[in-house]
């Protein structure tokens, strides 16, 4: 969204799994489509751009992507937006009943209220994706190397074969992890959320990389879903009077390894959850659910940080 950009015209969809709930306010109309490549690009495709249209998706975790990607990628603007800031404007306006067309109805009017202080939707670079994926291949290939190199049984000179390989590894991973920031300090709003994040103690420009490329939801999510999507969120395991314990499960894995690489680091260099899991450890906890804890709170520390939804 640019900064003279205006909106009049605004379409909410409430997401579900399988399907969407469409409010056009400019026609008064409702509608359902499923939630399926095939049955978005028939509604997208009756639609002309038009730069004064908002479509307000809701943020559901994952199940608006596709719808999310469609819009953007046929020229549309996208706001997502995240249901408890929705369901607590129309409160306001002395709404208190759901279903999904009051939902859908409340992301559009959600829109045209508050359109001037919205972000809008932008993808991660499309470089950007393959870098950090190399990153993570290399990586993967730097843990097998070193494990090879303490073999008992290797011989002297594949040791030495295996020893220039790690360290030419060593070297090509902190040359991506430069472009990778190259691209990201060229693309305004990710830098502006990479100088957020690592103005935070504990977390220094190669978490932040990790953090921004696995996680383009912070700072639109709620501090539940944002913990959901990055593996970390508490599920209750209750029954009758037995009270289970809470394990989590699920999760982005890419997301939650790398959330528990910067959670590592954090818990040495940021005092306050660095105090968090030593005051866990007292309390008779085991290392992996401090560890568990201290990740989710700095994701909740993280997104808040870049709340701006």
């Amino acid at each position: 969204m640019t900064a003279n950009q205006k909106f009049s015209r605004f379409i909410g969809i409430d997401v579900s799994k399988a399907k969407l709930d469409i409010y056009d306010d400019a026609t008064g109309e409702f509608l359902t489509v499923e939630n399926t490549a095939k049955a978005i690009e028939k509604y997208v495709s009756a639609l002309s751009p038009d730069p004064e249209l908002l479509i307000v998706v809701d943020l559901t975790g994952g199940y608006e992507a596709l719808c999310v990607n469609t819009f953007y990628n046929r020229g549309f603007t996208v706001h997502r937006a995240e249901g408890r800031r929705v369901k607590a404007f129309m409160r306001s306006y002395g709404e208190h009943a759901k279903t999904d067309r009051i939902d859908a109805y409340a992301l559009a009017l959600f829109g045209r209220k508050l359109h001037e202080t919205l972000r809008m939707y932008t993808p991660l670079p499309l470089n950007l994706k393959p870098v950090t994926e190399r990153i993570s291949d290399l990586k993967t290939m730097l843990l097998q190397e070193k494990n090879r190199s303490t073999a008992p049984s290797l011989p002297p000179d594949m040791k030495k074969e295996i020893v220039r390989h790690i360290a030419y590894l060593e070297k090509e991973i902190e040359r991506l992890y430069q472009k990778c920031l190259d691209i990201i300090k060229n693309d305004p709003p990710l830098a502006e959320a990479f100088y957020k994040i690592i103005a935070i103690k504990g977390i220094a420009e190669k978490s932040a990389v990790l953090l921004l490329t696995t996680l383009p939801e912070l700072g639109c999510a709620n501090r539940r879903q944002i913990a959901a999507i990055a593996g970390v969120a508490p599920y209750a395991k209750d029954s009758g009077t037995l009270s289970g314990y809470r394990r989590i499960r699920h999760g982005r894995t890419t997301a939650k390894s790398a959330l528990f690489i910067v959670t590592l680091v954090a818990i040495r260099h940021n005092a306050q959850i660095k105090e968090f899991y030593e005051r866990l450890l007292k309390k008779g906890k085991s290392k992996m659910t401090a560890i568990i804890a201290c990740a989710r709170k700095l994701l909740i520390i993280v997104n808040a940080t870049l709340k701006t939804c």
